[in-house]
């Protein structure tokens, strides 16, 4: 097996840097409560502690599940893939639609890891807030799916096309884009394409079959 110490340490940084911020969090609410007696700051202080909590706790299943050996497990499904996505984009400005009321069968070991990286990368995508549409095409092992993401503004970096088609030589990794790198790398495992479209400055479809 071949291990990319670079990537394994640029995957790392970018999984420290999402779990710092609802971590300290937490150590702030608790600090409050050691000084604090004033009931009502109390109360906020708790609520701070146990939202932070909550976000770390979501954000450690995530990432295991869309970073770590977790995800390719054939235990792993297309539901369980949709929860983690729908908990990592609770209290943010971007929303997931489209679910199908029948989750699609006989997914390869892999597949719904791809989806939930996907959303998470495509996340991104609308710093202002927005929409990601899914579409699920088929069944069993060639379903393919669709993420269109629609906001006030997309950012998708110019590196990113080329990364996700598995290309690492065509840019400079970095704590930024190893999240793309990482998603091409596991659609060429799974033998799947990822193609992105873009229309006009509110619309990016995301395609992975």
């Amino acid at each position: 097996m071949k291990i990319d110490l670079a990537v394994l340490e640029l995957t790392c940084s970018r999984f420290c840097h999402d779990l710092i911020s609802p971590i300290g969090a937490v150590n702030n609410g608790l600090e409050l409560l050691e000084d604090e007696q004033d009931p009502e700051l109390v109360a906020e202080a708790r609520a701070l502690a146990a939202r932070s909590a909550r976000r770390a706790s979501i954000l450690l299943q995530a990432y295991r599940c869309a970073l770590g050996n977790a995800g390719n497990q054939a235990s792993f499904g297309f539901g369980e893939a949709i929860k983690l996505a729908r908990d990592f984009l609770e209290g943010g400005r971007v929303t997931l639609s489209g679910i199908p009321a029948m989750s699609p069968g006989d997914l390869p070991a892999g597949w719904s890891k791809l989806l939930l990286l996907s959303v998470i990368l495509m996340s991104e995508t609308l710093p202002r807030g927005g929409e990601l549409h899914l579409t699920v095409n088929g069944d069993g092992p060639t379903t393919s799916f669709i993420l269109a993401a629609e906001g006030a503004q997309i950012v998708f970096a110019d590196d990113y096309k080329a990364l996700l088609s598995g290309d690492a030589t065509a840019a400079t990794l970095d704590a930024r884009n190893v999240l793309a790198y990482l998603t091409g790398t596991l659609a060429t495992r799974l033998k799947m394409k990822i193609e992105t479209t873009q229309s006009g400055a509110g619309r990016l479809e995301y395609r992975a079959g």
